[in-house]
């Protein structure tokens, strides 16, 4: 393996940056990065930030208490449908998880997501569901989101007094909050939000860890992924951490480089853009500073946007993701027609590979299109789309952006222009 290249200890995750510091190298400066370390942990040790811990801590990840309900709830009902209300961190976590693991989900419960406040689709997914069959979880860490405390009313109603107390379960601060108060005064189930997990971050929290008990997945594999991560995090010296000469090459690319385009190689991967779109840009984004992601999806998108990262502005840095081992490759087969066809050379071509060779060589074949334009790129690969491998890249990618964040001089978990546009919803609704 290269210089330039890495598995993250025993976790499954590969990084190859040859292709990022071989156009504009910069070789990190060791006393900043453990300047921005030694912040990191000071912030991790003292408990104002719980996602770094929260794999290995069970008062932060509150993994047992989620199994725990889920089996209660598995077992005491016959609940056909899941209906997630939350927004931005509250649902894509949960979002991109099942559907990246969706194949792995025991159970035949269906999961449904109102992220907006959208009148239509409310509307319209409400007539779809039957309330006596379905299972609510209203999620919002501060207790006080107005698009999901709307959504929850509505649905509240749709749902009847009668069912509520079985079928509506609050994730929320454990002591502050309009919801909160909610549960304390009608006695309905729920879960708490450690305070020092923030939304973006709360994927190892009930977040996403009750939907994925609730579907069958393993709540402890995917732990296991994050703890592999955090172990190499750990005992590896920073010279030799690639997350630090990322961060690095990032930033000293900002000022040329400012757009990110995440494109995994993997349909089942989709919303995982959409996670790292909120995470890197809300996390990120201040003070001038910040970089603005772009979602892909490989090799779908090579059809509208690679024309762009060939020979448009060189402003961009395109993450690739890929999968190594899938459960079924699906053997192109030879053409049943050929004897009314003849030879066709496309068909004759494909012959023998299967359809994720053809998705791995696409994805190579537009590495070295971008390469030999000298349009950077990294690539993250996965053994296997399974619990243990989505948690070891979710707490990468969450590590990694404490890490630029803080090398940057931002707080990476913070969002006071999230908390500025509450506080003019506020006055609307106030006034209206």
């Amino acid at each position: 393996m290269s210089a330039t290249a890495s598995r993250l200890g025993h976790s499954p995750i590969t990084v190859d940056w040859g292709n990022l510091v071989n156009f504009r190298s910069h070789k990190p400066d060791l006393d900043e990065c453990h300047r921005a370390w030694e912040a990191l942990r000071a912030r991790f040790k003292s408990g104002e930030v719980g996602f770094y811990d929260a794999p290995i801590t069970p008062a932060l990840s509150v993994a047992e208490e989620s199994q725990t309900l889920a089996r209660k709830i598995l077992e005491s009902s016959d609940f056909k449908d899941c209906l997630i209300l939350g927004i931005g961190g509250s649902a894509l976590g949960p979002i991109s998880m099942l559907s990246a693991l969706k194949e792995r989900c025991k159970n035949p419960i269906r999961f449904h997501f109102l992220e907006n406040p959208d009148a239509v689709e409310c509307g319209t997914l409400l007539q779809e569901l039957d309330p006596a069959t379905t299972l609510v979880l209203v999620v919002t860490k501060s207790g006080t989101t107005f698009e999901t405390i709307a959504q929850m009313l509505v649905v509240q109603e749709w749902l009847g007094t009668s069912r509520i107390h079985q079928q509506m379960i609050a994730l929320t601060d454990p002591e502050k909050g309009d919801l909160r108060e909610y549960v304390r005064k009608t006695g309905i189930q729920s879960l708490p939000i450690h305070p020092s997990i923030g939304g973006r971050f709360s994927i190892f929290s009930p977040v996403g860890l009750l939907p994925a008990a609730l579907a069958g997945l393993s709540v402890s594999e995917f732990l296991k992924g994050a703890q592999e991560v955090r172990e190499w995090m750990e005992k590896t010296p920073l010279e030799k951490n690639p997350l630090f000469i990322l961060g690095t090459e990032f930033i000293q690319n900002f000022e040329k480089r400012p757009i990110h385009v995440c494109m995994p190689y993997s349909t089942r991967l989709r919303s995982i853009g959409s996670w790292f779109a909120q995470l890197w840009g809300e996390s990120l984004g201040k003070d001038k500073k910040g970089f603005t992601p772009i979602a892909a999806l490989g090799a779908t998108d090579q059809h509208s946007i690679l024309q762009l990262l060939r020979d448009g502005p060189d402003d961009k840095i395109t993450w690739f993701v890929t999968v190594d081992q899938v459960a079924d490759p699906i053997k192109i087969p030879k053409n049943i027609m050929s004897g009314k066809t003849g030879v066709l050379t496309s068909f004759q071509q494909l012959e023998g590979h299967t359809l994720h060779d053809l998705l791995r060589i696409e994805y190579q074949a537009i590495a070295k299109v971008l390469s030999r334009q000298s349009r950077p790129h990294i690539s993250w690969k996965i053994d296997t789309l399974d619990e243990r491998n989505l948690g070891a890249l979710y707490f990468t990618w969450s590590v990694l952006t404490a890490i630029t964040g803080t090398l940057w001089n931002v707080n990476p978990f913070d969002q006071p222009g999230v908390e500025e546009g509450k506080i003019y919803i506020k006055e609307s609704l106030d006034h209206a």
